[in-house]
């Protein structure tokens, strides 16, 4: 049942560049890490536009902030969700696509932020990979653009919610089960083997990144409110 008091989730979204200011206030493991990238710049804006926002939330220096990371399914440190070092409460999510990126934050709950880019959903086997079999009827009467808008926005609900809860990849995305693309963002079923959520809530991003849908889900089960950063 939704409660009165809604929980606020800033949002920020920045479109991927080369900038060279983005690179600067990356730490070196972060560098490191998109040296390894076939294509750094999604990564670089993205991890730059998640210390700029939390630097302004927390008036501290984006360079210096510091993250850990905690795999929620097998306790590891070296993969998993990340986490702010020395700021309890506040929580966090990033995703990004060639073309653009997207950062969430709360505080006091965990919270799961997805952007995808409509042709990435413009594949074959969508429904198979992605969807559960009673959710495939409520593409039926879609084609063309309108489908790859359903399908980016169901998708993005289903990876926010992942991220929300930390299990990722671990969870097959057509065990997790939200409302149809054309109702309000909410989920509405879990069927993977690892524990459901007790609480969690739903919410669709607008975003000015063109061709892309997004979403984003917090461990409440109090409305979102979504603010820009």
């Amino acid at each position: 049942m939704i409660g009165t008091m809604p929980v606020r989730i800033t949002v920020r979204e920045a479109g991927v560049s080369d900038s060279p200011d983005d690179l600067a206030i990356l730490d070196a493991g972060e560098r490191t890490r998109a040296g390894r990238k076939r294509e750094a710049a999604p990564f670089v804006t993205g991890h730059a536009l998640v210390r700029r926002v939390l630097g302004e939330l927390l008036d501290r220096d984006p360079a210096a902030l510091e993250f850990a990371r905690r795999c929620a399914t097998c306790g590891s440190d070296q993969h998993g969700k990340p986490s702010l070092v020395d700021a309890p409460g506040w929580h966090f999510s990033l995703s990004y696509t060639g073309a653009g990126a997207i950062v969430a934050v709360a505080r006091g709950v965990e919270v799961g932020v997805d952007i995808e880019d409509l042709t990435d959903a413009d594949v074959e086997g969508f429904a198979r990979t992605t969807l559960a079999a009673d959710e495939v009827a409520g593409f039926g009467s879609l084609d063309g653009h309108d489908l790859l808008v359903a399908r980016a926005r169901v998708w993005a609900r289903k990876e926010a919610v992942l991220k929300a809860t930390g299990r990722g990849l671990v969870v097959d995305p057509s065990e997790v089960l939200v409302s149809g693309p054309g109702e309000p963002a909410r989920l509405v079923d879990w069927r993977a083997d690892e524990p459901r959520p007790a609480q969690i809530s739903l919410a669709d991003v607008d975003v000015t990144t063109d061709d892309h849908q997004a979403a984003v889900a917090a461990l409440t089960d109090e409305q979102l409110v979504v603010e820009p950063a």
